[in-house]
């Protein structure tokens, strides 16, 4: 099942930009923006999303507990930072966004963000995937079709399609480029590889 967000942030720009960058990772099926406070509780009761990059300038560190309450706590929140804010405000978001942070690293904050499992249970890429399905993805995320992946493998087409529902059921992830953002991250590929 995919992820959901919300971004609430006052600048048009800003708000489009991480738009397009959450787009990119490839995890969120919705992603909702909000410009006012005033209709942010509503936003997250209503839509009860995974994650919400928020402008700290829009909460109190009251009103930020409170939000915190509204999706039974499951809810991680991100700060979206361009100014100076106080540092007891800044410490209790589950992450922060700096407005000169880079896209891949933006990117990785996101996918941290929906990624959080309690230390040490975290499985490696490795241990979810096997080293086929590995092979697999690293030249799927490389742009070959099935075919050329089945060529390169010595394996069937259809055995190649076998691997990559396996890929998308064991990592949650439908979209190439979800799986190519999961593969960088994972340092399974480097970004130059990527073409």
């Amino acid at each position: 099942m995919g992820k959901s967000l919300i971004i609430a942030e006052q600048s048009e720009i800003i708000r489009k930009g991480l738009v397009y960058i959450a787009e990119a990772v490839g995890l969120f099926n919705a992603i909702r923006e909000v410009a006012c406070a005033s209709a942010l509780n509503e936003l997250i009761e209503r839509f009860k999303p995974d994650v919400l990059i928020i402008n700290p300038g829009m909460v109190s560190i009251e009103s930020l507990e409170t939000l915190k309450e509204l999706n039974d706590g499951s809810m991680k929140i991100a700060a979206m930072v361009y100014a100076l804010f106080d540092d007891e405000l800044m410490s209790r978001f589950d992450e922060v966004i700096m407005v000169s942070d880079t896209r891949n690293k933006i990117q990785k904050k996101i996918y941290s963000l929906i990624d959080k499992t309690p230390a040490g249970k975290q499985k490696k890429p490795e241990e979810a995937l096997s080293n086929r399905e590995l092979d697999v993805l690293k030249l799927l995320v490389k742009g070959l079709s099935n075919k050329e992946i089945s060529d390169k493998l010595f394996i069937s087409t259809h055995t190649v399609i076998s691997h990559r529902k396996n890929i998308t059921r064991k990592l949650n992830i439908k979209s190439v480029a979800g799986l190519t953002v999961y593969a960088i991250l994972n340092e399974l590929i480097s970004i130059e590889e990527v073409q």
